[in-house]
């Protein structure tokens, strides 16, 4: 698990704005998606203090390309969330970066509960944009 979290903080952002999302690997794996100006990541005040890496959500795909295009096309529950409820007043379509690494399809689930309680310990709230997190 541990190199697993070593190799999302080492992945690549990308501009949402401008991505070319044939480049996304259509395997299984976890994403997230951040705010971001000019590239650097944007404090999100959280109740145990800010999210200076700016963490809007945290994800799992079994088709990573698919998942992320329909993010951005707002047919995914946070993309939906995102447009619905007027997150885009403070975090700027343009202003949004994904980054994903490749998994297994068989332990997504498990890597994606894993960095969504880990954020929880950090910040005792959850992403903006994860309306759901797996309660155990």
């Amino acid at each position: 698990m541990e190199e697993v979290i070593e190799q999302l903080n080492k992945a690549r952002w990308y501009s949402l704005k401008t991505l070319d999302f044939s480049i996304i690997p259509s395997s299984s794996g976890v994403y997230q998606i951040r705010w971001a100006v000019g590239g650097k990541p944007q404090p999100i005040p959280r109740a145990n203090g800010d999210d200076e890496k700016g963490i809007l959500y945290i994800g799992q795909s079994k088709n990573l390309r698919k998942r992320i295009e329909n993010f951005w096309l707002k047919r995914h529950t946070a993309g939906w969330t995102y447009d619905f409820y007027e997150f885009r007043k403070k975090f700027k379509l343009e202003e949004l970066e994904v980054q994903w690494v490749e998994f297994p399809e068989s332990e997504i689930g498990e890597l994606e509960t894993f960095l969504l309680m880990d954020y929880v310990a950090e910040y005792l709230d959850h992403p903006p944009l994860n309306i759901a997190i797996p309660r155990y």
